[in-house]
């Protein structure tokens, strides 16, 4: 599992977006050097509160008119009392509203001069201790100055990586103000968060919250990140269960999934997907595999609309319809009244679990399950229903036959696809 949180520069604009602070872990706030105020700081640690952000400090040179982004000339201890004053202003506000702040990144040209020269790191590291305490996170460069004095003064240390700059051959960022030095393409932000989070060399990324297009970027690289931090469940020797984020499209999973050499069968479901491998040849993490498909759904097959055409002659039908007080004709209109979407395939091969049914006539699973269900009977349990391949076991309540229909080939396998559609239509 990757764990690399996102970080964004927050705090610095009047007009800034506050979705920033959602699709944030740690918001970088502004805390008066380059930008920020009273009112900005507190705005941002109330932002942080709401949506469960870890809040950090971001000190810069005291340098509004350049935004922080100018080298400046200072001497260390004027520095060090400098970083102390802007972090203790942020660490005041943010015991007022309730939000510790845990982590600390400089800003700006004050990140990179202190990276260069080990003075200018002592006095910006010394000035963060002695605001906020020597149990802060210091964010920085992944080598330099900053992180070697980040731990002669015992800091935990996070190496950032930028998802939202580009970079030369040799990983140095583009400066600012040279073509590509900024990107505001979400492709190349979401390509940059997966080669960053995978290459070990990072253990955090950040996103600038005044980039062009920073809320789609910071959507985007989230997402990307989110998947490669999902909990990975081994079932057996030779079987894996990870949860699905909701995002990604249920039929991509399944395919990019059986793509992977070794694998012999992937499962997926609504909130899961199973795959099993031979144990002595287990496949690459799957959740690098589904990472690379964040973004990608425009591409994806289009979800088809299936009819399929039933009678409304089930055994359990009569049941059904007195137990939710309607008649049975108005169960039979209610069920094929519904367009569905398959929200997974499993339990038999080419069983595709369909939702959802209309509340009115949601009954739960029978409490003894039948010894055998015909082929091609249409159950209803919940808030689903579906067609049964093959003569099995089963406890749903069924309420009609499929007629004409196949849901499963031994050759071409399941005929539904997560995420497909299906109309139910009544036939005599």
């Amino acid at each position: 599992m990757v764990d690399c949180p996102l970080n964004i520069d927050l705090g610095e604009l009047p007009d800034e977006d506050p979705r920033l602070y959602a699709h944030a872990q740690v918001a970088n706030i502004a805390c008066g050097g380059h930008a920020g105020d009273e009112a900005s700081m507190r705005r941002a640690l109330e932002a942080c509160a709401r949506h469960g952000t870890r809040a950090g400090a971001h000190p810069s040179f005291e340098d509004r008119e350049h935004f922080g982004r100018v080298e400046l000339r200072v001497a260390p201890e004027v520095l060090r009392a400098q970083v102390a004053a802007q972090c203790t202003r942020l660490a005041e506000l943010a015991r007022e509203v309730g939000v510790p702040v845990r982590s600390a990144k400089p800003h700006g040209a004050l990140y990179h001069a202190a990276n260069r020269e080990p003075a200018l790191a002592r006095a910006v590291v010394d000035g963060v201790v002695e605001a906020l305490g020597a149990g802060v996170l210091f964010v920085g460069p992944g080598t330099g100055a900053l992180r070697e004095a980040a731990r002669e003064a015992g800091l935990a240390y996070a190496r950032e990586g930028f998802a939202d700059r580009g970079t030369r051959e040799d990983g140095s960022l583009i400066p600012r103000g040279e073509p590509g030095a900024v990107v505001t393409d979400v492709v190349v932000a979401r390509e940059n968060a997966l080669r960053l989070a995978l290459s070990g060399t990072v253990d955090t990324l950040c996103v600038h919250g005044d980039s062009p297009g920073a809320v789609d970027l910071a959507r985007e690289v989230r997402s990307v990140l989110d998947v490669l931090a999902l909990r990975l469940e081994p079932l057996g020797e030779g079987a894996l269960r990870l949860v699905l984020p909701e995002r990604l499209s249920r039929g991509g999973v399944l395919d990019a999934l059986r793509a992977l050499p070794g694998v012999g069968d992937v499962v997926v479901g609504e909130a899961h997907a199973c795959v099993y491998f031979e144990p002595s040849a287990p496949p690459e993490d799957p959740r690098r595999v589904l990472a690379r498909l964040v973004g990608h759904e425009e591409g994806a097959e289009a979800p088809r609309l299936v009819t399929v055409r039933v009678r409304y002659d089930g055994a359990d039908l009569p049941s059904v319809a007195e137990r939710v007080g309607l008649s049975v004709d108005d169960v039979a209109l209610l069920h094929a009244s519904c367009e569905y979407s398959v929200r997974g395939v499993g339990f038999l091969p080419g069983f595709a679990y369909l939702g959802d049914v209309d509340a009115r006539i949601a009954v739960p699973r029978l409490s003894t399950p039948r010894p055998s269900v015909p082929s091609l009977a249409v159950g209803l349990a919940g808030r689903r229903t579906g067609v049964y391949p093959f003569a099995s076991p089963g406890g749903w309540n069924l309420i009609a036959t499929a007629v004409d229909f196949s849901p499963f080939d031994a050759v071409r396998g399941a005929l539904l696809r997560p995420g497909d559609r299906v109309l139910f239509e009544r036939v005599d």
